[in-house]
């Protein structure tokens, strides 16, 4: 599959695999802003480590590590990824993020999510998507919930979420 080639379209959104040109500042300031990053694992990066982490995903086979841009403008709002991606066994993880901030509340990340599971389950085959999420992310579970994941499991601090196939 060639990465590059890749390109999905939802309403107001489109998906393409990331590349080191996209590690913009902008892209940087997502992850170094404390309310951004307020979930995710990583709360700094430089430009340089932005580079090295979207080049092993872009040449990792079991990751798809899409940018979100806005139709009407190509304006990269956030990124989506799947990974790992076990094809054998059609299961994959999820993880995404609206990093402008400008653009939270607004649905994208419901969009993107409906979006990609769609291309997931159509055209790579897969039969799961699985994601965590804590559970004081309230919006992400919302947008979760909205896209078609139901929680399977918790513990005292998160979910484990998915959305099957059969059922999407």
């Amino acid at each position: 599959m060639d990465k590059n080639l890749i390109k999905i379209e939802g309403e107001r959104i489109f998906l393409r695999i990331l590349t080191e040109k996209d590690a913009t500042e902008k892209y940087c300031s997502w992850i170094n802003d404390p309310d951004v990053n307020e979930y995710l694992d990583s709360k700094s990066i430089t430009k340089n480590e932005l580079k090295q982490y979207i080049n092993v995903r872009y040449n990792d086979p079991n990751c798809l590590f899409f940018g979100i841009f806005l139709k009407q403008n190509d304006i990269h709002i956030g990124n989506v990824k799947l990974e790992p991606i076990d094809f054998q066994s059609g299961i994959a993880t999820l993880g995404i993020l609206i990093g402008e901030k400008n653009y939270w509340s607004n649905k994208f990340a419901t969009e993107t999510l409906k979006t990609l599971i769609t291309y997931a389950f159509n055209n790579l085959n897969l039969n799961q998507i699985n994601l965590g999420v804590y559970k004081e992310n309230i919006a992400a579970i919302k947008a979760y919930k909205k896209s078609g994941f139901k929680i399977y499991e918790e513990d005292e601090k998160s979910y484990k979420l998915k959305v099957v196939k059969k059922i999407w």
